[in-house]
């Protein structure tokens, strides 16, 4: 038989060499992993979300300018009028007959029909 004793505790420099070269290269591999994926994260949220609001915004400011004399148009309120008077950064609109309205340009929705010419 051998002397062999257990004692229960494990030897901490049992079955490593170094410890300190293993712990090294896998915290900058984690690292370099949560800086990738944070940079895939971005560009997912540049193409996803910042680019197609920048398209409507250019869209908006086109339709916008756009606006001239004898245009319909639909504010966001949902009033339905006919332009009568393009100001700088307002219109007046005439909806039923009679009623005209002065709303600022940023109200309106979208334009559904322009002056035939």
């Amino acid at each position: 038989m051998s002397n062999f004793v257990y004692s229960g505790v494990p030897d901490p420099s049992a079955g490593v060499s170094n410890p300190g070269a293993a712990a090294a290269p896998s915290a900058a591999s984690g690292l370099f992993q949560m800086l990738f994926l944070l940079l895939i994260f971005f560009v997912m949220m540049y193409f996803l979300m910042i680019l197609p609001q920048k398209k409507r915004e250019k869209q908006f400011k086109q339709m916008i300018s756009e606006i001239k004399r004898g245009d319909t148009v639909i504010t966001s309120g949902g009033i339905v009028g006919k332009v009568i008077d393009v100001k700088k950064d307002t219109l007046k609109i005439k909806s039923n007959n009679t009623t005209e309205l002065e709303i600022a340009k940023v109200y309106v929705a979208k334009v559904i029909k322009n002056k035939e010419e």
